[in-house]
């Protein structure tokens, strides 16, 4: 696995959305994608958030968590552990390096983090900052909100 999606770009794979087509070619150049924690969190409170605006209903988020869960049971979201100390200090070490200067969020810096860990090669997102960020920390980026 040498590629990773952070949570906007792993939730167009679900819903669609703008930049989901792009979000979803780019997924299928790879057979596995990793998935943590954070994935975990914040994928599914996207869903939580997107049916409290009223932009799904509690049936349709049903089923988008059931096709999520096929494809961590198919590995195509492949389980993924991390040791969390490490990608925290890693995340304050890549904070005070970048943040006044790129003004990234904690969560974004996390992912960042964690591809990095994970020794990914590519970042792939759609947040403008976290993909500054994933490029001053050496990885190749992957903005889904551009054509390909």
């Amino acid at each position: 696995m040498k590629t990773y999606f952070d949570s906007s770009a792993l939730v167009k794979l679900y819903v669609t959305e703008e930049f989901s087509p792009r979000a979803r070619r780019e997924a299928q150049a790879w057979p596995q994608l990793p998935f943590t924690w954070l994935h975990a969190l914040e994928l599914g409170n996207a869903l939580q958030v997107l049916t409290g605006r009223k932009l799904l209903v509690a049936k349709e988020a049903d089923q988008l968590r059931e096709q999520i869960e096929d494809d961590r049971q198919a590995h195509r979201l492949a389980e993924t552990p991390l040791d969390w100390p490490k990608i925290f200090h890693e995340s304050v070490q890549l904070s005070r390096a970048h943040s006044a200067r790129l003004l990234c969020r904690s969560l974004d810096i996390l992912h960042v983090a964690a591809a990095c860990e994970l020794s990914c090669e590519r970042f792939v997102s759609a947040d403008e900052r976290q993909l500054a960020l994933a490029s001053s920390s050496g990885l190749k980026t992957t903005d889904i909100r551009t054509a390909r």
